[in-house]
């Protein structure tokens, strides 16, 4: 599904990714964990294409991503962090713009049932600026799968929920995307779903844990080892993590 191989990136000399080799399989799904500047958000960004790396290759579903990268795009979706979408478009009129660049026809009905699906049904005539937080969330998952993608990448999808929208969502990707593989960056481990096959923590831009995901409290447990004897700031982004 996805190879990542020797991936590098050092923007203004500072190093961002270094030599990170990943693969991903169909279907499965992956919290990207880290302290904060720890590469998550540039690695999404860099598997989106919307960031060149300085170095090394991604191929998805064997196309390679700075060479064939029209081709692979059709394969994921990506919610990026803190996007900007006009607050005056409608939520239909967001969803038929964004299809169109993909070249997608996208008539009332299609949006209906795009919509049907997010819990979004009743929003489809409101501008953007009429929606809440949780509503805004669900528009942009909206928009990362309206061409049912085989993968996702979701840079922080879960802050600033609610429990009730967080919940909802999480049973819509885990329910309505359980064959679709996702790479979810999030610091919120006490809402990593259940449906979580394997955590990656980044330290630096290095993968410094890939393990299967068992459960929070394993999991903060584990986290606890690796910073047995931390320095100050280890401990208080370790703080920042737990529940």
């Amino acid at each position: 599904m996805l190879e990542v191989r020797r991936l590098c990136h050092s923007p203004s000399g500072n190093v961002a990714i270094q030599d990170l080799d990943l693969d991903v399989n169909h279907g499965e799904k992956i919290a990207l964990i880290g302290l904060h500047n720890a590469g998550k958000s540039i690695l999404l960004q860099i598997l989106a294409g919307y960031i060149v790396p300085h170095q090394g290759s991604i191929r998805i579903n064997g196309r390679d991503l700075r060479y064939d990268a029209q081709e692979a795009r059709k394969s994921f979706g990506y919610v990026p962090n803190h996007p900007t979408i006009n607050a005056e478009w409608k939520v239909e009129e967001t969803f038929q713009m964004f299809a169109s660049v993909r070249g997608m026809r996208f008539p009332h009905s299609t949006a209906l049932v795009l919509a049907e699906k997010w819990g979004l049904e009743d929003h489809l005539s409101k501008t953007m600026n009429m929606l809440h937080f949780g509503q805004k969330m669900r528009v942009l998952l909206a928009l990362a799968t309206l061409h049912d993608p085989e993968l996702l990448f979701l840079d922080d999808p879960f802050e600033g929920l609610d429990p009730k929208e967080l919940r909802s969502i999480i049973d819509i990707l885990g329910r309505v995307f359980s064959k679709s593989s996702m790479i979810i960056a999030t610091n919120k481990i006490e809402s990593l779903p259940p449906w979580i096959d394997r955590v990656i923590l980044l330290e630096d831009g290095r993968i410094r844990l890939d393990q299967p995901f068992s459960g929070t409290r394993d999991l903060l447990k584990t986290l606890d080892e690796i910073w047995k004897e931390p320095s100050g700031n280890d401990q208080k982004n370790l703080d920042t993590l737990s529940p």
